[in-house]
């Protein structure tokens, strides 16, 4: 591996399990969307998002989405992470009361950013 943050889970020598950077800790947000999902369907998840991060680890330039954490009331602006523990990085500053203020943020720190839809190299 590249980047020395990510770890795989020992036994597994890196071969089914993707690495996980196990030193950030979860946020409250990400701690509820993630709380009882399958944990091989977030590894099947992570393999994707590897992929099309050109099999690096790590947050995915251009890839912000909008997540609901309070149904109907609250929306939160995140960005797509690979990562098998934590698929994507909820920002707990970037909450929103409705979801096209927050699909507005996502596309205006993108374009701050300079980013582009992610794609894959070949």
């Amino acid at each position: 591996m590249t980047n020395q943050r990510f770890t795989r889970p020992e036994g597994t020598g890196g071969k089914s399990i993707l690495g996980s950077d196990n030193k950030t800790p979860l946020n409250n947000f990400e701690k509820d969307a993630l709380g009882n999902l399958d944990e091989d369907k977030l590894n099947d998840l992570a393999k994707c998002l590897f992929t099309l991060n050109n099999r690096r680890y790590g947050p995915i330039p251009g890839a912000y989405m909008v997540m609901c954490t309070k149904p109907g009331k609250e929306w939160c602006v995140a960005q797509l992470n690979a990562d098998r523990a934590k698929p994507f990085i909820i920002f707990e500053d970037k909450t929103f009361s409705t979801i096209e203020a927050a699909q507005n943020e996502a596309e205006r720190i993108k374009k701050e950013k300079g980013e582009s839809a992610p794609r894959r190299c070949t």
